[in-house]
């Protein structure tokens, strides 16, 4: 493994928390490196094919999945002169339990930066974000959550897990306690929402990278969530997205920024409905309180994150269904 460059840092959820957004921030850095495709979800993966079941699984994850180390080295530029370099994988929050020992092994000083979401914001998010891309059949958001017990049983992939992705806690605490907690970073999509360049900067100085006079100025925000403007459009783009020959072709011939404003245009910003708010009313509590007491006491938190001693916080269950 030392004749193979291997990652220094993971950019590791949660999904639709903002990761895409902070990924293209760091990429403007000169001395950073991150992988196409910047999901190769390894960690979460590793020594297993991914077959996932759902709707659109076998053109998505399964697609650009890789999952032997041997590929997902060589991911990494043999030659370089990049001081932080890896990978942008939801999927390794989420399966923390899994990937916990492989990132030891591929490099135990690997750093690990968190973005965490209001956890109803982010359900909510998830199943938009499924919807625009034509795969969620449920027009009824509560319906989809209704059916997230089947969908798990059946093997789709980690985003339809609406509900279950949102208790954080006990990844966190695993990665903590695997990696030591100075190796991982947690911030939150408030603060990428309020100040992008700066909390794009607070996360290359905990990848060691001196500042750049250029990082994030001009990266958008991407992979907004909404409902669509005009359903003909959106329909268009899902059907584009899904002809792979058309796929390559758009992404060859246009910047990621201009496909990113091309999408963000077609949708309408949604908050989260009364009727999804009252069901989930309770639910993230104790993994609220839990993740409370694992974030640094000296940093600053939002308003959801209630502030909890450790010690009160023994004996709070994760919450993970």
């Amino acid at each position: 493994m030392t004749a193979q460059t291997v990652p220094t840092f993971l950019v590791a959820g949660a999904g639709r928390s903002g990761t895409t957004g902070l990924v293209e921030g760091l990429r403007t850095h000169p001395q950073v490196f991150v992988t196409q495709p910047k999901e190769p979800h390894y960690f979460a993966l590793h020594g297993q094919p991914a077959v996932f079941a759902g709707p659109g699984d076998a053109a998505t994850i399964n697609r650009v999945a890789v999952t032997d180390t041997e590929s997902y080295l060589g991911l990494f530029p043999a030659e370089h002169d990049g001081l932080a370099l890896g990978d942008g994988s939801v999927s390794t929050l989420y399966y923390a339990g899994r990937a916990v020992d492989e990132i030891r092994r591929i490099n135990p000083e690997m750093r690990v930066v968190l973005i965490l979401r209001e956890p109803v914001e982010r359900a909510y998010s998830s199943y938009l974000y499924m919807r625009a891309r034509g795969f969620e059949p449920c027009e009824d958001p509560l319906e989809a959550l209704a059916d997230e017990p089947r969908r798990r049983a059946d093997n789709w992939h980690h985003l339809w897990h609406y509900e279950a992705m949102s208790h954080y806690s006990a990844d966190v605490e695993t990665l903590q306690q695997g990696l030591g907690r100075d190796q991982v970073g947690v911030w939150f999509h408030d603060d990428l929402v309020a100040d992008y360049a700066g909390t794009v900067s607070s996360v290359l100085r905990f990848l060691g990278l001196p500042a750049d006079p250029g990082e994030g100025v001009g990266v958008p925000r991407v992979n907004v969530s909404g409902t669509p403007r005009l359903p003909l459009l959106q329909r268009t783009i899902v059907a584009a997205t899904r002809n792979e020959l058309l796929r390559q072709t758009v992404k060859r011939t246009t910047s990621f920024r201009f496909r990113e404003r091309i999408r963000r245009s077609s949708l309408r910003p949604s908050s989260v409905p009364a009727q999804v708010r009252d069901h989930f009313d309770g639910v993230f509590s104790a993994d609220l309180a839990k993740l409370g007491s694992l974030v640094d006491g000296g940093g600053k938190v939002p308003d959801w994150l209630p502030r909890v001693p450790p010690s009160s916080s023994e004996d709070v269950p994760s919450g993970r269904i």
